[in-house]
């Protein structure tokens, strides 16, 4: 799954991945993924248990600036820099998955109390063995709409019905926290790369910051790493001193 095409500002498109062939020939080329529907009931991912922070739940949606929110370059290891699709509304975000019913996921999406996402992109300069990081901060109605999709709907991520995610065991961070590892395979059934992805929730908002790496390289500390520097910066937009 992971990131989002370069042609910054269109709201419509698919998650990247990598193309193996080319990514062989020493080229990385970004693409969106179209991936189908939320997984339903996702019992796989451990969770981290709250550490005591609470956030408020009680804002306008208009509130909340998941902006301000988001991870910055600064927050990335050297040698990477931002990609941003920015903001998606349930409409866009619907149309992002790969289905001949966009309507009817677009109901699916209102359901679930989903509201509007905002989604970073980050790509390193040369090879290496992360190929992107994707940050997308998710608000929902309410804070039992947002601990839903924390546990039953892979954080808000576009995935496949069939994918088979496995579960990590991630610290507590925020209102609680999850994670799970997609790996992807070529036609003869060898690993190429794996989705790494750790959540968490602040209230109304889940964030979901995943890597997507080199099979046998992903690395969940660097994951975690990324999602306490993006607490920090929630924390400070709800002190006030965001932006």
């Amino acid at each position: 799954m992971s990131g989002l095409r370069e042609g910054v500002g269109a709201p419509r498109g698919r998650l990247l991945a990598y193309d193996r062939a080319n990514a062989e020939e020493g080229h990385i080329v970004m693409r969106w993924l179209a991936l189908g529907a939320l997984v339903g009931g996702l019992g796989l991912v451990a969770m981290g248990c709250s550490e005591g922070t609470r956030y408020p739940n009680g804002l306008a949606d208009d509130a909340y600036d998941l902006e301000a929110m988001a991870l910055r370059p600064e927050d990335l290891p050297p040698g990477f820099e931002q990609r941003s699709p920015g903001e998606f509304t349930n409409e866009a975000w619907a149309a992002v998955f790969q289905t001949d019913d966009v309507e009817a996921k677009l109901r699916q999406l209102e359901a679930q109390g989903r509201q509007r996402n905002y989604v970073t992109l980050f790509g390193p300069r040369g090879l290496g063995p992360v190929l992107a990081v994707t940050a997308i901060s998710t608000l929902y109605g309410d804070a039992g709409a947002a601990e839903r999709s924390l546990r039953e709907f892979g954080c808000g991520l576009p995935i496949e019905a069939s994918a088979r995610l496995e579960p990590l065991l991630v610290p507590a961070i925020g209102d609680g926290a999850s994670g799970f590892l997609e790996r992807q395979f070529d036609d003869a059934g060898a690993p190429t790369f794996v989705d790494a992805t750790v959540c968490f929730r602040t209230g109304r908002v889940v964030h979901a910051i995943q890597a997507t790496s080199v099979a046998g390289v992903e690395d969940v500390a660097f994951l975690v790493r990324l999602a306490e520097k993006q607490k920090a910066r929630v924390d400070a937009v709800f002190a006030g001193e965001g932006g």
